[in-house]
């Protein structure tokens, strides 16, 4: 009998547009040097033959009898605060087993999950079970208000969190926050892992941007906890101090966040280029071409960015938001801005500053690429995921 860990994998992947979704597709073949994996997904059929040709694939419904026959030591959930999780928060509550918590707060996950299913009783539950009377009057608040949620107040974790065996957590920030209240729960935090990059001198003519122009890059889904308002505008006043400039918007935009009407009165239609959701290689590009990259959050769901460590990765200096576990990075990988009434005259003061001085652009995207090299190594990562779920499943991790 084989003595190695065999693990269910529950994530999104590709074509799911998601950040976990390539995470993960970069993560498995290093979890797969310690344990035999079989992944679980749900109906969308994965789309990377690197990993179609590795792993084998199962509809999560498959799960239930295959747990009952053994085939699996351990369950392995990545859940986040998007309804393409919904397939595993439903798999962990039946099957408990280690979650991976991308997100400290799921409190957008359930109501949506709920809300478009009209499953208004559905969410008064979550809430109740997590908070008890408060949480139920304050769903029912929220429903009148067409779905006007208190999410900062109600993480509405707590359902995920008692039904995980352990937690794996990828900052300080998410791990303080469930040790104090499910001091009981094990769990850890293992750093988010990420590749360096390599550099790509042709990016700029791949994307018809000219050398000599200033560039500011913000990826990634355009939510409004990504503050492009405040990103916009901070531009709006670099772009009169450098108008050989440009500000880069790539990512999916979530319908309500009108991000071009702000443009548009901002009167920087000419300066500024909105592409949508782009696969991996045009993201590499649109990274590679970027002098600065500005990644803000607020408020936070206690996530650890991956496209502010792939930025990094990619020796590009980071403006970020001095909050949750962006405070953690080393303050000479970056330049943090405080989020409150200075914050757009902090975040434009930031980009002149790095604009006038290309040897401190060069330091701190050194700094930041060798603070992801020895801090997020894959290798590093996945060997911790493995020893904490070893931990757990003997006892040893409490």
């Amino acid at each position: 009998m084989s003595t190695v860990m065999r693990i269910a994998y529950f994530s999104p992947l590709n074509p799911q547009k998601s950040g976990i979704s390539d995470y993960s597709e970069e993560l498995l073949p290093y979890v797969a040097q310690h344990a035999e994996i079989d992944l679980f997904v749900d109906d969308v059929a994965p789309s990377n033959r690197e990993i179609t040709e590795n792993f084998a694939v199962h509809n999560f419904r498959a799960f239930g009898g295959m747990w009952q026959r053994q085939a699996y030591d351990v369950a392995l959930y990545h859940m986040g605060n998007h309804t393409c999780h919904e397939f595993i928060y439903r798999t962990l509550l039946r099957h408990p087993g280690i979650t991976v918590l991308h997100d400290y707060n799921l409190h957008l996950f359930v109501l949506e999950t709920n809300a478009s299913r009209r499953d208004y009783a559905g969410y008064v539950r979550e809430m109740g079970y997590a908070y008890g009377a408060e949480g139920t009057a304050a769903a029912r608040a929220a429903i009148r208000v067409r779905w006007d949620n208190p999410t900062l107040r109600y993480p509405l974790n707590e359902r995920a969190i008692d039904s995980s065996l352990g937690l794996i957590v990828h900052n300080e920030f998410s791990k303080r926050l469930i040790q104090s209240s499910h001091p009981t729960t094990p769990v850890a935090r293992v750093p988010h892992g990420m590749a360096i990059a390599d550099s790509e001198s042709a990016s700029r003519t791949s994307l018809d941007i000219r050398e000599s122009t200033f560039v500011v890059g913000t990826f990634g889904l355009a939510t409004p906890e990504k503050r492009l308002d405040v990103v916009l505008r901070a531009f709006a006043r670099f772009h009169r101090s450098f108008p050989d400039s440009m500000q880069l918007i790539v990512g999916e935009i979530p319908p309500g966040n009108d991000v071009a009407s702000l443009v548009r009165e901002l009167a920087l239609d000419d300066c500024v280029r909105i592409t949508g959701f782009v696969d991996k290689q045009s993201l590499h590009w649109h990274i590679q071409a970027s002098d600065v990259c500005v990644n803000l959050r607020y408020p936070t769901c206690g996530e650890t960015s991956g496209i502010l460590l792939r930025c990094m990765a990619a020796a590009k200096p980071v403006i970020v938001s001095h909050v949750g576990s962006f405070a953690e990075l080393p303050d000479g990988s970056c330049l943090k801005v405080f989020v409150d009434e200075e914050e757009i005259d902090g975040v434009a003061a930031a980009l002149e500053h790095l604009a006038a001085d290309g040897a401190e652009r060069e330091r701190m995207g050194r700094a930041a690429r060798e603070y992801v090299r020895l801090e997020h190594d894959f290798a590093q990562t996945a060997r911790g995921y493995v020893d904490f779920i070893n931990g757990v499943l003997d006892g040893t991790c409490l």
